[in-house]
This record gives structure tokens, sequence and C-alpha cells, in this order.
């Protein structure tokens, strides 16, 4: 309070008369300050502590009527002291409700070089990067985070022009040289050139005297330190990405009072709003302290600079809110509130710090929504936002307090769960999540049903930084997906290798699209009863420069994963309408070619519909192209996907389903599309036997298919044992090595003129 008189009022007058008052206001403060230093809980709430404990936390309160607690002398307003006074600031504001919760003195010790800290056992305010004593270890939980903040000179400097750290690049900028600011500054900022100072008074020196553009330090402290010291001409021009956090350590051979302080921070709770307040000048405290030092003194010309002053205090108190909230924003997922990206790789980094001085384990769990997307598209993106919030309580209650869950992207989480001594916890937690995120979602009385493909990592035993566990876990997500999702799979080292070489051919593929690699091979479709050839499919091959000609199979899936597959989808249809034009000039306009869609490329309407002004261009009519979808595609579709159907079917365009009998095997739905060709899956041919399960199911899918007007490709034909059972099926056209392997384009031709009579 006395410093808060201090700043406002010299401010507005530095006349003897005035600082007589004050000295006389604050004489009788000041003796009361003299007196022992010993934090004493309010006996009239009774003696037992104000929250639920154990029976052994009790029994050590029990034993325990004091603790002995290192604070230190010069951090305003955290921690601090001055001459014939006692400490005083947030730590002891936070100590003084500790005392009351526990329901325990707190002797104040004061914490410099010479101190012994053998006797001692708490240290009220320590940076995560300042422990260096060996017997003390940090509480797990911070219980102060502030933003680091960016101060400029604003006779010399525009607001403007320090925004953010991004405006500071090639600049100098001042730091103090304690702590973990630097080395973030220098990981993440590698062009700002950072002076290192041992004292704030230093960093503003530097300021006063244009050495440096800015000063970057922990917004709470150096507000304080401006305020105090009446420095005019520095300014608050915005906030970094970087927070300083002020734990508490506990003497290690009081485990019980670790877990007591654990207990009593989460209950006053982290950057409590009550203490933060009390060491901020507000408006009303202005303007009491004002009439009670300069009633009957000042002039009414006073009064009127008074209250321009607090309307110019009003204003800057404002602008420091809004940057807070500016924090906010860069920190939070504005739709679930979680911590986002940013603020995710900070707490893990913090996990790391804190599992190597304790010898412990980081778990990191990379969360992927299945099925997320269909929700999405089909009930609206109300929805969607709505199932993601309520997807993000549901990690959130299954974890521990101390974790840490994020919105990583989309519907996409991450959960940081430091302090592991096993991994059976971790695997637990794992199902936990699993079985809650399978649970239906009810959103406007409608019931939705996700799962969740769950990738795990383990610091150290996976990767030795951020970037390599988030790497991994990525990795291990996929690979869930992979075996069938609503699992959870942990990183492996044969993952990292297929990785990279999903990358190297991913990068090569990209490549291969512009450098002539690729070649479109055709395996002829023929009629059954007349064994003529009209029809053939186009199949996508790879003549890669090393390793030969490659299959798609091991490729398309990347292509769809990557989002190559819109690029290569039109390369292979224009590819498809240059060869169709040399077929028909050689075998007459009658011969249909098959072309293979992938359902990723309905995500792209603009490209697809690009299909039919190249037909028009190339005079094609659309009968002569059939396109290829699975029946997948086709179960729920979206209104875009409809629409483009129809308007392919308009130009006529013919639709085959390819591999039916693999999945929902649904007929219904072909006649609601108009779908001209069904093909059986060869999974089913091959083990055509007579009066065995696939034989009775290929002749009912044939009969039926036929009573809708659709016509049966069956794929894979190998013998002749197979012909003779489809053409008794009355199948309409038959596929496959018995026929004619994948040829290229003049071999096809050759073929058909052959097969022609």
């Amino acid at each position: 309070m006395a410093l808060s008189i201090i700043s406002t009022v010299t401010k507005l007058d530095n006349s003897p008369l005035v600082m007589n008052i004050l000295f006389v206001l604050l004489l009788f403060p000041t003796f009361q300050l003299l007196a022992d230093e010993l934090i004493e809980f309010q006996h009239n709430a009774g003696l037992q502590p104000a929250i639920p404990l154990t029976p052994n936390e009790k029994a050590w309160l029990k034993a325990h009527k004091e603790i002995k607690v290192a604070v230190k002398s010069g951090w305003m307003p955290i921690e601090f002291k001055l001459e014939n006074e006692r400490h005083r600031g947030i730590a002891v504001d936070y100590l003084t409700k500790v005392a009351n919760l526990l329901r325990i003195n707190v002797r104040v010790i004061d914490y410099n070089n010479t101190t012994n800290l053998a006797e001692v056992d708490l240290i009220s305010g320590v940076t995560s990067s300042a422990l260096i004593t060996p017997n003390f270890q940090l509480l797990n939980q911070p219980y102060l985070i502030i933003p680091n903040a960016i101060y400029i000179n604003h006779y010399t400097s525009e607001k403007s022009e320090a925004n953010n750290l991004e405006e500071l690049r090639n600049n100098k900028i001042a730091v103090f040289k304690t702590g973990s600011l630097p080395a973030k500054l220098r990981e993440t900022y590698q062009d700002i050139e950072l002076v290192d100072t041992n004292t704030a008074d230093e960093a503003f020196e530097h300021l006063k005297r244009d050495k440096v553009k800015a000063y970057v330090g922990n917004e709470l402290v150096v507000d304080y330190h401006v305020e105090y010291h009446r420095l005019n001409y520095v300014q608050k021009s915005g906030l970094s990405p970087f927070t300083s956090d002020v734990f508490m350590a506990v003497n290690a051979n009081h485990p019980e009072l670790a877990s007591l302080m654990e207990i009593a921070l989460r209950k006053i709770g982290q950057n409590n709003k009550e203490i933060l307040d009390n060491w901020k000048i507000s408006k009303n405290e202005m303007e009491r302290l004002l009439k009670l030092a300069l009633v009957g003194v000042l002039t009414v010309l006073i009064m009127l600079i008074a209250r321009f002053y607090l309307l110019k205090r009003s204003i800057r108190i404002q602008d420091a809110e809004n940057q807070q909230k500016i924090w906010h924003q860069a920190n939070f997922d504005f739709l679930t509130q979680l911590p986002n990206r940013h603020l995710l790789q900070n707490r893990l980094q913090q996990a790391i710090a804190r599992a190597d001085r304790q010898s412990l384990k980081v778990g990191l769990l990379f969360i992927d929504l299945d099925n997320f997307k269909h929700v999405n598209d089909s009930a609206g993106h109300s929805v969607g936002d709505q199932l993601l919030k309520e997807a993000a309580e549901r990690i959130t209650r299954h974890i521990r307090e101390e974790d840490t869950t994020a919105r990583f992207g989309g519907d996409e989480f991450m959960v940081v769960l430091p302090d592991l001594e096993d991994l059976q916890g971790l695997e637990k937690i794992c199902e936990k999540i699993l079985n809650e995120l399978v649970r239906p979602f009810l959103i406007s009385k409608e019931r939705f049903f996700v799962s969740a493909s769950m990738g795990v990592t383990v610091y150290p035993d996976d990767g030795r930084n951020t970037e390599e566990l988030m790497s991994f876990a990525d990795q291990a997500m996929y690979e869930a997906k992979k075996q069938g999702k609503n699992r959870y799979q942990f990183f492996t080292e044969s993952m990292q290798k297929e990785s990279n070489n999903r990358l190297a051919i991913i990068k090569d593929l990209r490549h291969a699209i512009h450098k002539n690699e690729l070649v479109l091979y055709y395996q002829p479709i023929v009629c059954l009863k007349t064994l003529k050839v009209l029809k053939a499919e186009a199949l996508i091959r790879w003549n890669h420069p090393e390793k030969g000609l490659i299959g798609p199979n091991d490729f398309i899936y990347l292509a769809e994963e990557s989002g190559l597959i819109h690029e290569l989808g039109r390369w292979i249809f224009m590819q498809a309408i240059t060869d169709l034009n040399a077929i028909h000039a050689q075998l007459g306009d009658a011969f249909q070619v098959s072309i293979n869609v992938s359902p990723y490329q309905f995500s792209n309407t603009q490209h697809l519909l690009e299909m039919i002004e190249v037909l028009k261009a190339h005079n094609i009519a659309g009968k002569h192209i059939c396109i290829e979808i699975t029946e997948r595609l086709l179960l729920e579709p979206t209104d875009e996907v409809i629409e483009i159907i129809q308007t392919f079917r308009e130009t006529g365009i013919e639709f085959s389903i390819d591999d039916f009998g693999t999945g929902y095997s649904a007929l219904p739905y072909l006649k609601k599309f108009n779908i001209d060709y069904v093909k059986i899956d060869k999974s089913f041919i091959q083990n055509l036997e007579f009066d065995n399960y696939d034989a009775i199911l290929c002749e009912a899918i044939i009969q039926m298919a036929h009573k809708l007007g659709i016509s049966l490709i069956a794929e894979g034909v190998e013998d002749n044992n197979q012909r003779k059972m489809l053409e008794e099926f009355e199948c309409d056209f038959v596929q496959g090595f018995l026929f004619a392997r994948p040829k290229p384009l003049q071999a096809l031709i050759e073929y058909v003129k052959e097969h022609a009579t």
C-alpha cells in the first residue's frame, strides 16, 4: 500500500509538503512492520484443516505446528522486503492462505546467499530453471504463470513497431540473463540479438540510452518496477508468446509437506485473482488515496490534473487487459478453451525438464477422432463444433489434474502426462479415453458416433525432445488407424522407418507427375457370351527410376494421405482421354474405358467437374467413360457427392461399383443412383467351388443385380473352372489373368484386334 501511495502521488507533485504528508500517512504502518515475521493462521476459523486430508497428512501436520519458509527480499511484487519492514508480496499472500487452509503457522526466513537451507522446509518463489539446490524439488504445478511482455522507450520508438517479437527481428532486445527466456528466444528468434543484463535497472538503462530496441521481461515484475521507479519513458507495447512460471520448492525430506502444498495451492488456484488484484492499483483505490493525501492541500487545478491522470491510467489498465486477452487467445483454443499447440509445447517442455530432475517418465498421447469428418460433413459444422467441445471435456475428465489436454488442430488432441512411474497407469488412461469417446454423443436430440485412434510415445524411451515425441506420437496414431481404428498404439522404431519410407515415396511421387514417370496400363474386360473386348480398365503404374515399375497399391494410399490424389487423378483422366482417342482411331468408337476415382477426389468438386469440359474439348461422348467408385462413397453421401454423380450422368458417363461384396453390399442404393455395373471382388471369385458359400453368394448377387437392370463384372478370374461357373450364373463380363494381364496402350490395341473375331 505504501509503495502505491508513493508511486501515485509523487508522479503528480514532488513538493516537500506532499512528501511530508505521505511520511505521516506511512508512519504508523512502519511501526507495525517491525514485529516478528510469523504468519499465524486464524484461530477463530477452528483448529482442523479446512480441506480434506489423508491420515498420514493429518499426522504430519499434528507433529509440525510450524514450517520455515525461505522468502527473497528483492523480487517486487512477488516477494520483497523494504528497510525495517516485514517480507510481503504475492508469495507471502499465498503463504497466508496456505496457513489458514492447513491451520499451521509459517515462519518467514530471509532467503539470501548465507541462508542455511538445511533448516528450511520450503522455498516460496522459484522459476523452473532456477532451482539448483539438490535437496529441494519443485511442486508439480506453478502457482504463477506470468506472460513475458515487450517494453519500449516510447520517446524513441512507436508502439506499432513492437507489438510482437516478429516485428523485432534484426533488432537488439534486452533480457534478464538468468532463467529460461534467453534460451527460448535464441531458439525461436535467431535473428534477434539478445543483450543479457544482470538487473532490471541495467535493462532499463539500455532502453533509455537507445542501446536496445526493446526489453522483454516478466510482465508482473516489470510493470511494478516501472510504476515504483516512475519510469515515464517506458511503455508496454505487446506480449511475447513466452511465460515466466513461478513454483514453490519443498525440502525433499518432507514428501508429506509436498503433498499438502500441492493440495493447498490447488485449492487457492493458479494466478489467484484476489491476490493479484491486491497488487494492482485500481481506479477506485487511486481516487481514495489521492483524496486522503491531498485534501486541504491541493488546489482545484491539481484535482483536474489528478482526474486527467486517472483517465490516462484507466486507459492503460484497459490496454493491459486487452493485451492479457490477446495472450490468452494466442495460447488457448477458441472453441474448446484447451491449451493450443504453442502452449502444449511449453507444457511438454516443462514436463520433460521435471522428468529429468526426478528420473521419471512423460507420456504423450496423440488422439484423432475417427469418423469425425463424416459427422461434420453430413450434420453440419455447428454439430461438429459441439462434438469437439464435448470430446475435449470427456478426455479431460479421465486424466489427472497435473496432466494437460490440448487441441492440436481439427479433430486432433494431445495429452501430456508428466511424472509417470510405470506404463500400466498410462495404458489405463488410454483405455478410459477410448471407452469414453466411443459412447454416443447426444447433440440437438440426435445421437452421433465416433471413436478414436491414439498414438502413444514415452519420454525418454522414444525421443529426447518435444519435436521427436510429437512426430512419433503422430506416426503411432496412423498405425492405430491402419490396424482398424478405435485403439491405441505405442510407438516403435519400425514405424519411424516406415514413416521415412512413406515421406520419401510422397516426395518422389510429387516429382513423378511432372517427370513423365507415370504410365497407364489397361486390363481388358471381356464379354462372357461373345468373348469380345469392348471395355478396359485403366490402371496406373509408376516407372520409378530406381525401384522400377511400382503398382498402385504401393502409392495410391499415400497420394490420398498427402493430398496428391487430386493432381494424380487429373493426370490419369487426361492420359486416359488421350489414349481413348488413339483406341477409337484404330478400334472404332464403341470402346469404353473405366477410370478409378478415389473417394478423396469427391472433396474437390472443381477438379472432378473439369473432366466434363475435357471430354467436350476432345469430342468424346460421356458413354465412352465409366467411373469406378467404392460402395462406401454412396452409403451416406454428402450433397456434393450427389450433385457430382447427377452431373456426370447427365453427360452420359456410366458408373461402376468396385470391389462389391467387401463392404456393406447393400443393393438398394445401387438402384437409387442408377449404377450401371457392379464388379464382384476377386476374393469371392478365387474361392469359387460348386455349392460353397462364395458360389452361392456370387450367384445371388448376379441374380439380384440383373433384376435391378445392373450388369455384372467378375474380377480376378484366373482359371476355366471359375469361368464355367460364372457362365452358369449368367455373369455379363469377366476380367482377370485367364484372359489378359494389364497391358500398355499399344499392346491392348493389338490384343483387341486379335480377339475381334
